[in-house]
């Protein structure tokens, strides 16, 4: 393992892709202005996000930077009205995958895969008001001027059975955005010397 301590320029890394981390999952995020596609959303967050998070683990050599990362994220998603479970299910998720790349020396990209898979199911703590607070969520939705059609849709693809089959769909992105990741560290930015 290297130094121990963060530079300025750790700081600068961990808010620079979490911002971007944020709007990979973000992008990913907008199929869910089509109800049918809602219960995809955490495989295309992954799927989106994998990629830009392989890229920051290239920065990552000490422990705290990808719960920096968690922190940041859970923060964003929290005041974008995403529930007040998405802060404490990121910063969780964010150090169990500590402890997995930790576990690789920060230089494994397995268990940098893993690490990012493992984070991936941070999704799933955006989507507990759905699952836990069903009826005043579709009121929200409804105040928010979705419509009562909008907000049936959504549901109907949703029933409670569906949380854990969702969070799966998530680690999977996960998966294979971690996979495309490397794939492209490995292809293109190893080239151009940013990773």
């Amino acid at each position: 393992m290297k130094k121990q301590s963060f530079s300025v320029k750790d700081l600068i890394n961990a808010g620079l892709f979490s911002l971007l981390v944020f709007a990979a999952m973000f992008v990913g995020g907008i199929i869910g202005f089509i109800p049918i596609f809602m219960p995809f959303i955490p495989f295309i967050c992954a799927l989106c996000s994998g990629p830009v998070f392989m890229l920051y683990s290239t920065k990552i050599h000490r422990f705290g930077m990808v719960l920096i990362m968690g922190t940041i994220i859970g923060l964003l998603f929290m005041v974008t009205g995403h529930g007040i479970y998405v802060l404490p299910g990121t910063m969780l998720l964010a150090l169990i995958g500590e402890y997995i790349l930790k576990k690789g020396n920060y230089e494994n990209l397995n268990h940098t895969r893993w690490c990012f898979t493992v984070y991936s199911l941070a999704s799933g703590f955006m989507m507990i008001p759905i699952y836990i607070t069903r009826d005043a969520y579709i009121q929200r939705l409804i105040d928010q001027g979705y419509g009562q059609a909008y907000a049936d849709k959504m549901m109907s693809v949703l029933p409670n059975w569906t949380f854990l089959p969702v969070l799966l769909l998530g680690a999977i992105g996960g998966y294979l955005g971690a996979t495309i990741g490397i794939k492209m560290l490995q292809k293109h930015f190893k080239k151009l010397g940013m990773a």
